[in-house]
């Protein structure tokens, strides 16, 4: 990967030659293309006084994220043990929380990339898919469903010219339908 901006995904804003809808099947390709350059983390940013979030990955993780397509609410990262469990309070100390923090502050847009998930309607069957760019709205402390405090980030989609609806996929497959018809 080279060192330019784009490349390490340090841009606020779209990635030059990544429109949204772009596809990706590993995060080893959104590493590539510079879209999010985090393999593990769902936050890419920069904590520093003029940094902010440069993307977000939602995929699954974490039970608190809610996603309603062109609103999201989306919990910070921090506090789980190595299984994906919840075992302590989040912080706005933590470095990616903090970047993601001050995005609410500046509203610089933040891209957001939606990975496999089989609880979102918005979610790609498989991959990830870069879904355009939103705007921190707001930023605060919540209890979240067990029972820790959850950096809690509400996001908007930024409608640009030309830009289409988020692709939508069926939560009830045909395979389902069948066996709900067969009473099984």
């Amino acid at each position: 990967m080279s060192s330019t901006p784009a490349a390490t995904g340090r841009v606020y804003g779209h990635v030059p030659g990544y429109p949204v809808g772009s596809t990706f099947k590993t995060k080893e390709e959104l590493w590539r293309a510079g879209v999010h350059v985090q393999r593990q983390a769902g936050i890419h940013g920069d904590a520093s006084e003029n940094g902010g979030a440069f993307s977000i990955c939602l995929s699954e993780g974490y039970e608190d994220n809610i996603d309603a397509g062109e609103k999201i609410t989306y919990v910070g990262s921090g506090g789980q043990d190595r299984n994906g469990d919840q075992v302590t309070d989040q912080s706005f100390d933590h470095l990616p929380n903090r970047a993601l923090q001050l995005s609410c502050e500046t509203k610089r847009p933040v891209r957001v990339i939606r990975g496999k998930n089989e609880t979102s309607f918005y979610s790609p069957p498989e991959g990830y898919r870069y879904d355009g760019l939103y705007v921190v709205d707001e930023a605060y402390m919540q209890q979240g469903k067990k029972g820790y405090q959850m950096c809690t980030f509400k996001l908007r989609r930024i409608q640009e010219e030309g830009m289409g609806p988020i692709p939508t996929r069926r939560l009830l497959t045909s395979k389902k339908l069948h066996k709900i018809a067969r009473g099984k």
